[in-house]
């Protein structure tokens, strides 16, 4: 199968692009579905996370209090290291399972949409490498609207993740997502038509 990666930083609105995607009938691997389903109450990966970080970060009902979680995962970096380290491989195990589905089903192209595509170097695991970019205010501003944190919260999130300009060094195709909608889903529909004309070249 050929693999397209999807990444981009924090409100630069990947999930616009994923979506026309699977509109035009493309299989979308969400990374951030599979992790949440990671820590689903009773999967392995969550006794993992219990004996790692201790009862503090589970609410009564034996799920995830992801606010708690993120205040320490993003003000300690072993500790996010850490929690990395037991829901990747998770990650990365249903993500085969579900490029085994997609080949059963007949489609020979899938997105691997991964917001730390490349922070975990699953570009190797790809063919190409497509990149959501937008300017650093339209990110702030997107997801303070989105998320209600502060400016200060905002940026610190983005300054966990690679900068933007190291990842466009990845990329094999930049999306630009500042203008308008209809401008991103022809900049997708073009990138689409060249990752096909690719694909079949190296069937070729």
């Amino acid at each position: 199968m050929y693999r397209i990666g999807l990444s981009g930083g924090v409100g630069c609105g990947k999930s616009t692009v994923s979506s026309y995607l699977k509109e035009l009938g493309i299989p979308i691997i969400d990374g951030d579905l599979l992790a949440r389903e990671a820590v689903r109450p009773g999967s392995a990966a969550m006794e993992d996370i219990r004996h790692a970080f201790g009862e503090a970060i589970f609410n009564e009902d034996g799920t995830l209090d992801r606010l708690k979680t993120a205040e320490i995962v993003f003000t300690k970096e072993e500790k996010r290291q850490q929690l990395n380290a037991i829901i990747h491989p998770f990650i990365w195990h249903r993500t085969q399972e579900e490029l085994l589905k997609a080949q059963e089903e007949g489609h020979d192209l899938v997105v691997l949409d991964m917001p730390l595509l490349l922070e975990i170097s699953w570009q190797l695991r790809v063919e190409e490498v497509w990149i959501v970019k937008v300017p650093l205010e339209m990110q702030i501003e997107r997801v303070t609207l989105r998320d209600g944190f502060t400016r200060e919260q905002v940026l610190d999130r983005i300054h966990k993740q690679m900068p933007t300009d190291n990842k466009l060094n990845y990329a094999d195709v930049i999306i630009d997502n500042s203008r308008s909608v209809e401008d991103t889903r022809r900049q997708v529909r073009e990138a689409l038509a060249k990752a096909k004309e690719r694909m079949r070249n190296i069937r070729d």
